[in-house]
Order: structure tokens, then sequence, then C-alpha cells
């Protein structure tokens, strides 16, 4: 097979075509810097305005014999228009080329070639160097499908990624780097295990950190990148439906050309299938998932046994407990509502499937077994729940982190609503409803990026609507008698005072709980009532003391601080 050139340049059609016998009279420099895409002849003297970028311009010189002073701005106006050259045959009607057109032809490094020696008409010439282009365009485009079939072939065998960009690798004799959207190695060639060029992928990524993510091919230069000679690559933007990554080969001054920026366009190509295909696959599965969980919190699956055997891909186990969280966004402002509303239904889809992503990342950090579903714009996380060593207050600080994490790192404002625990599986329906319920608490309190229990109708969940504020100034008046104390003494009246009203202000059962004689439980309260001023058996003062311990529960939960 010839060899392919990509973009033929006017230099290759010289010296493979009819027009090997031209002579070159000015814009030598332009042989190896011009395409040429197409050949024309010239037939009226307004052909400049038909021309367009490679082309190269046939003319037998009748339609500028008579005024060879216009040859300047023709000339000026071919290179404004990117045309590769002119040819002439200025013997045919004796046309004088002035030598001012000739040094701005080189001033310009726009080739003008002399025909005048090639026997062949101008229809000869044109017919034959057309040929030559095609032909041209027929063996890159041969070379194109052999090398999407080679690397076509490497994923249908399963070889992945990592065999794809070591093959480009060697057949550009350049280290090539696979990123994702996140700017993350998903495949590497094996130059990068060389000491000098192991911290290359992670400049590679600092550097294009914070540009704007190209959508066409670009030649770069990281000018902070060492060694040296890695400096210059040449990126390709990965596409599906959305923006993937980027393929990068580090070159030295030779830029990629011909059938190696060739390769490097097929390979970015089939990997842009392998991750279209890994999509739909991962789509078809996800939705499996979702009509599942779907089905079982519409009710449409009415046994335990049929959640159990559908659901045990899932995780789900009989006489295991769980619970369900649901994530919901915050609702936007109301110019970012309705800038959404012009949004297309596919870039929607693409975010959403982005936000499912960072909330399944997040919680993959908090080191809970979990599995996560969407149904329509909210999405559920089933988590198995280990009663050993389980701290709801510490999960709940983490989740709340991890909603901070996600604003503050990827701008996605997210809460959290947590239903009740369950262990039958038909349960997960009422959990699933009780973290809705949750969510819709929390929106009533117009918070954002809040992470809510569910609760049922108790005291707590009373006190939980009161602000925290006025919890606290409640808190520290029942018990300002108390607070002035020593910890130690404090912590020791307080344990005490609990278990009083614990027990019904029962005196020996009271001391039976704390393990100590009857007597000091006596001295203890008497030292309460001497603190306080009050009486403890009193009814009034003894329900006021159990609603400041049960504040004292609520606070500490939700980790406000209860200190004077």
């Amino acid at each position: 097979m010839r060899e392919v050139l990509v973009n033929m340049l006017l230099g290759n059609l010289l010296e493979m075509s009819v027009l090997s016998k031209a002579q070159v009279i000015a814009g030598l420099e332009g042989l190896t810097t011009r395409d040429v895409l197409s050949v024309n002849i010239m037939d009226a003297p307004d052909i400049v305005t038909f021309l367009k970028q490679g082309d190269l311009l046939l003319t037998n010189g009748y339609l500028l014999k008579d005024r060879p002073e216009a040859l300047v701005d023709f000339v000026q106006s071919m290179h404004g228009k990117g045309c590769a050259g002119l040819a002439i045959k200025t013997q045919r009607f004796s046309l004088s080329i002035p030598q001012e057109v000739l040094d701005e032809a080189d001033r310009l490094h726009f080739p003008i070639l002399e025909l005048s020696m090639i026997d062949a008409t101008l229809g000869e010439i044109f017919q034959q160097s057309i040929g030559m282009i095609l032909d041209n365009k027929n063996d890159e485009l041969h070379y194109a499908l052999t090398i999407h079939k080679q690397f076509a072939d490497m994923i249908m065998k399963g070889d992945g990624l990592a065999r794809i960009v070591d093959t480009l690798s060697s057949m550009l004799s350049t280290p090539v780097l696979l990123l994702n959207v996140k700017l993350q190695p998903l495949a590497q060639s094996s130059q990068f295990s060389r000491p000098e060029l192991r911290r290359l992928p992670v400049l590679a990524a600092a550097s294009l950190a914070g540009e704007i993510p190209p959508q066409a091919p670009l030649s770069l230069c990281f000018p902070h990148i060492a060694p040296p000679e890695f400096r210059h690559v040449e990126l390709f933007p990965i596409h599906t439906y959305r923006h993937e990554g980027y393929l990068l080969s580090f070159y030295n001054l030779h830029v990629l050309s011909g059938t190696a920026l060739l390769a490097f366009e097929q390979a970015a190509h089939v990997i842009g299938l392998e991750m279209t295909k890994k999509h739909a696959v991962k789509e078809r599965s996800r939705r499996y998932k979702n009509d599942f969980f779907s089905d079982v919190i519409e009710g449409f699956v009415r046994t335990e046994q049929e959640v159990l055997h559908r659901g045990a891909k899932y995780g789900l186990k009989a006489n295991g407990t769980s619970f369900l969280i649901v994530a919901k966004e915050d609702e936007k402002l109301e110019h970012a509502d309705l800038q959404s509303e012009r949004l297309s239904e596919e870039i929607l889809s693409a975010e959403r499937d982005r936000h499912y992503e960072i909330i399944k990342q997040e919680f993959a950090m908090l080191d809970v077994p979990f599995v996560m579903f969407s149904k329509n714009d909210l999405f559920g996380i089933l988590v198995f729940h280990d009663p050993l060593g389980w701290d709801e207050a510490m999960f709940r600080r983490q989740l709340e982190s991890a909603t901070e994490r996600m604003y503050r790192s990827e701008q996605v404002s997210v809460s959290f609503g947590i239903g009740k625990l369950f262990t039958n599986a038909l349960d997960l329906r009422s959990s699933y409803k009780e973290a809705l319920k949750a969510i819709h608490i929390g929106q009533q309190t117009n918070r954002q990026r809040f992470v809510q229990f569910y609760r049922t109708m108790d005291f707590g969940r009373l006190l939980s609507m009161v602000p925290h504020g006025e919890l606290e100034i409640f808190y520290q008046e029942a018990f300002k008698g108390l607070l002035a104390r020593s910890e130690n003494e404090q912590r020791e009246l307080f344990r005490t005072l609990k278990a009083y009203y614990e027990h019904h202000c029962n005196i020996i059962d009271t001391s039976k709980a704390l393990f100590v004689h009857r007597n000091t439980v006596i001295y203890r309260l008497e030292k309460c009532e001497k603190l306080m001023g009050c009486k403890l058996k009193d009814p009034q003062v003894g329900f006021g003391f159990q609603i400041a311990f049960a504040i004292e529960s609520l606070l500490k939960n939700e980790n406000f601080s209860l200190n004077d």
C-alpha cells in the first residue's frame, strides 16, 4: 500500500503527480506547510470569490496577461483564503510576472508554480492531481478503518482500555495517558513506570485543572512539566453522550502528524464507543435495580419472600436490619429554576447521573454497607445496619460533613432524610416513606444541606420544633443551681437526679440503679433541693426537670453545645 498522507501537502503532490516537472518560482517554504484539499481552474477574473481553503489554482494566464500588476492583489487574496498555491503556464500567452509579485509570494510563503515545461493540458493536470488527492484520501480512509478495527477487536476480546493505550503508545513511540473527566488516570502506557515519568500524569492533570474543557483536539504546551521533552501534548477529548475525559500523547518538538495523528484519533473514537457500551450496560443494570425498589415502595410486591428473592442480589437478607435514606437536591434560587427549565432532557439526565455518582462516592467513604437507587427526582440509599458499634450521633455528623464536602467541591447541595430501622423486608416501603417525611420536616424549617432523622410524634419530636436557642435557655434556667458546681460534683448530682425521676421518685429503686446506699441518695437529693431552692417531689418541679433532661438528650444528639 502507498504511504498514507493525511492532509496532503503541496510538496507531496508535486513529487507524486504530473506536477513533478513544475518549477517553483516563489514561496518555496509554503510547499511544506500548505495542504492541498482540491484543485481548481481559473475560468473568470473573479475566481478568487469562489476559492476555498486548500485549493490549488491552475491557470494559463490569459485573464491576467493584460493586467499583470493585479497579480499582487490576486496573490494576497488567495493567501487570505488559505489557498494552497497558484500554478501558471506563463508561456502560453506570454505572461510576465512582475518581481514585486514574486517578492510578495516569498514573504507570504505562498507557492507560485511555473507549468510551461509540462506538456499536459490544464485539464489533464487537473484530472491527474484530483485523482492523486482522491487516491490518498481513499488510502487514508482504508488505514483509518484498519486501525479502528484493530482497536475494536481488542475491546471485543475483553482486553480493555489499558491494551488500547499501550498499543497506541507503541504506534506513536510516545507515552499515552487516558484521563477521566475529573483528570484521574483511567489507563496509561508502560513508559510511566520509568522513574522520571512517574509524576507526569499528576503534572498534566494539574496543568489541565482550571482550564475550560476543550471540545475539539488540541496541541498544547505545558511549560512547567518535567522532563522538558514531554512538555508538548496532543490532546483529544473523549465524548459519549457527555464529556468523559481526555486522551493525551506526550511528545518532543516533532508534532504528531500523518498516520500517527490518524491512529490517535481512531483510538479516541474506539475508547468513546467502549465507554458508551459500558454506560449502556450500567444503565440497564441500574434500571432493573430502580424498578425493583420502586415496585417494593409502591406496594406491587406483596410478600416478604418475593422481596428477599428479587432483592438478594442487592444485599437484602431475612432478619437483617436496615434503614432507608432519601437524598434530595435542595431547592435552587428562582433564577436557577428558570434556567434549568431551558436545559435539554439530555443535559438534565447527565447532571442527575453526575449527582448520583458523587453521592455514591461519599457513602463509600462512610464505611457502611449500602445499595443506592433512583426514584423520580430522589435518590434512595438502603443502609445495612450493624448494631455493634453503631453511633447515631456520629453517623449524623458524618453525613453533615458529606453534605458540606459535596457543596464545597462539586457545588451539589443535597439534604438527607432518614427512616427508621426495619427487619421485615416489606417494611422497606415504610422506612422510605418515613425518610421522605423527614425530608419534608427539614424543608419546613427552610434549611439546606440538613440531615433529618424521622421521629414519631413523641415528646422529643415536639421539642425539636422549638428553636435550639430557646431550649438552651430553658435548660440553663432549670439547672442553674447545679451548673455552677464543679464538674465531678455536677456529674454526680445530675446522675442521681435523673435516676430518681426515672424510678418515679422511689429512693430504694434509685439507690439500686446507682449501686449506692439509700442514705447517699437522700443526701444528694437534699443537696439538689438546697442548690436549686425547690422540692423535688413537687409534680410541677419534677415535670420541669424531666423536660430539661429531654432537652439535654435532644441537643446532644444534634451536636449542640450546652455549656454556659
